[in-house]
């Protein structure tokens, strides 16, 4: 037997052990983080055998757009308009399952010159879609793209087409989503801008550049004080990475300075 499909059945065993330990406690959170235990086990299950239906029909818990791709083992949205400071955002399969997709803000258009990395012809974009399972229309996507007033630029390969950002259409596609679906994907509470940044917060906080753009997301934050708070309180559980605008050392300094 291949040894990581082993690995893989022992550690499932593991983890339904976990979540029927979890059912025993009636708690809604713990039922919450039972299903989403064996969801993430399943969607393991499923990469192995080189199947990704379950992340790509899972709508970004950032920016609800069905643009999650599966990376190493992780989820990672290809949606521009949804990174920060260039930094894609990306969660593991249980974060992605625990937290559901989240609300769809805005229609994003590009505003370049020259066509964007990820612009696609109308042909892409159909097959893009087709495989998240909640494909769209040739007519729906033209529709969708004059309604909302998408930029285009000329096909590098072929002057006669367009190609269009996938960034773009994807927020369109999920808001007609939404809207389809009677507000199914827009159910979900709004989320820390943080949501999906975990490298940018914590292994990025070395780096002076992505260290300014967290502090940027925190400054713009409803929860940055509890944020803070919770870290000064519990320093060593928080005693690294940047949590309500501050560092781990400017933390520390703070919390000295107060005890003087």
């Amino acid at each position: 037997m291949n040894l990581t499909v082993a690995d893989h059945i022992a550690e499932g065993r593991q983890v339904l052990a976990r979540a029927a330990k979890l059912d025993t406690e009636g708690s809604t959170l713990a039922q919450r983080e039972s299903a989403a235990l064996r969801t993430a086990q399943a969607m393991r299950s499923e990469a192995l055998m080189g199947m990704h239906d379950r992340v790509r029909s899972h709508g970004c818990p950032s920016c609800g757009c069905l643009t999650l791709i599966p990376r190493r083992g992780r989820a990672i949205c290809v949606n521009r308009h949804c990174a920060v400071a260039g930094r894609q955002r990306s969660w593991e399969y249980r974060e992605l399952a625990f937290l559901g997709a989240g609300s769809v803000k805005r229609v994003d258009r590009t505003d370049t010159d020259t066509p964007p990395r990820d612009a696609m012809d109308l042909r892409r974009l159909l097959a893009f879609f087709a495989q998240t399972g909640v494909p769209v229309s040739d007519a729906t996507l033209r529709r969708l793209i004059k309604t909302y007033g998408l930029p285009r630029w000329t096909n590098p390969a072929d002057s006669r087409g367009h190609v269009y950002a996938l960034s773009d259409v994807a927020s369109a596609h999920a808001t007609h989503f939404a809207r389809t679906q009677k507000g199914e994907c827009t159910s979900t509470a709004n989320r820390p801008p943080c949501t999906g940044l975990h490298d940018m917060f914590f292994t990025g906080a070395e780096d002076p550049q992505l260290r300014t753009a967290a502090k940027k997301v925190c400054a713009g934050c409803p929860l940055r004080q509890v944020c803070l708070d919770t870290a000064m309180e519990h320093g060593q559980v928080h005693q690294h990475g940047i949590f309500g605008g501050l560092t781990a050392g400017e933390r520390r300094a703070l919390k000295k300075a107060g005890a003087r």
